[in-house]
C-alpha cells in the first residue's frame, strides 16, 4: 500500500495496472528480455528478489494481498503449461524443468525440517511452507510474518521472519551444489500421491491462471 500510495483498498487490476505504469517509467524491463522484470531499491524491499518474470509477478503480487499467499515458483502456472502445449516444441523443456534445477546438499538444521538431505531450492522452500502451515507458524494477525520455533529458529536465527525475508535465512543452509543424479524429482513422488491432493492443486492452479490473465491484459 505505501509503494503505490494509493490507499489499502485497491482491485487486483489496478494493482497490477499500477506496477506496469512504475516498471515502464522507471525503464525496469531487461533489454535483453522485456518479460523479465528487473527490480529498482524500492520494489526490492516490497517483494524481496532482484528480478521475476512478468508471469511470476501475479505471485509476488499474491503475497500482498489477502489471504497473503506466498510466492511459490516450483509449480508452472496452468495457463503457461497450456501454452506449452500449443506451441509443441516449448512443452518438452517445461516438463523438464524441474528436473534441470540443481540440488544442493543441506545442512542437517534445515534437513530435519524439510526431510531430505539433498533438495533444489524451489522445492525447499515448498517443504519448508508444508511446514509451516502444518505447525501454525504464521501469525494470526500477519500472515506474511512466521513465528519460528525452535527447529526454524536453528535455521533462521530469529524468532520471526518474513515471507520475503525467509530466503536469504535458507541460503546458508544450502552448503553445495551436488550431481542431479542425487536427488529423487518431484514428479516422481507426485506420481504416489493421492487424488484429493491432485484435485486441491488443480485448484490452486485455476487461481493462479486468473492472474497471469489479468497481467496479460496490461
Amino acid at each position: 500500500a505505501a509503494f503505490l500510495g494509493k490507499g489499502k483498498f485497491l482491485a487486483r487490476t489496478e494493482i497490477v495496472k499500477l506496477l506496469w505504469d512504475y516498471i515502464k517509467e522507471h525503464d525496469l524491463q531487461d533489454p535483453k528480455d522485456k518479460r523479465t522484470i528487473l527490480l529498482d531499491d524500492a520494489m526490492k524491499d516490497v517483494f524481496g528478489a532482484d528480478s521475476f518474470t512478468m508471469f511470476q509477478m501475479a505471485k509476488y503480487i499474491g503475497a500482498h494481498i489477502t489471504p497473503f499467499t506466498p510466492v511459490d515458483l516450483s509449480q508452472p502456472s496452468k495457463k503457461r503449461k497450456k501454452e506449452a502445449s500449443a506451441k509443441g516444441r516449448k512443452k518438452e523443456p517445461k516438463k523438464r524443468k524441474s528436473g534441470t534445477q540443481t540440488p544442493y546438499r543441506l545442512s542437517e538444521e534445515l534437513a530435519d525440517v524439510v526431510g531430505k538431505d539433498i533438495m533444489p531450492r524451489p522445492q525447499v522452500t515448498k517443504a519448508l511452507w508444508a511446514y509451516i502451515r502444518e505447525h501454525q507458524l504464521q501469525n494470526p494477525e500477519d500472515k506474511r510474518e512466521i513465528l519460528c520455533d525452535d527447529a526454524l529458529k536453528k535455521i533462521m536465527g530469529r524468532d520471526t521472519v518474513t515471507m520475503f525475508t525467509m530466503n536469504k535465512y535458507i541460503s546458508p543452509h544450502m552448503l553445495e551444489k551436488v550431481d542431479k543424479s542425487e536427488y529423487v524429482h518431484e514428479e516422481e513422488e507426485e506420481e504416489v500421491s493421492d487424488k484429493p491432493e491432485e484435485e486441491e492443486g488443480e485448484v490452486e492452479e485455476e487461481e493462479v491462471e486468473e492472474e497471469d490473465e489479468e497481467e496479460d491484459d496490461e
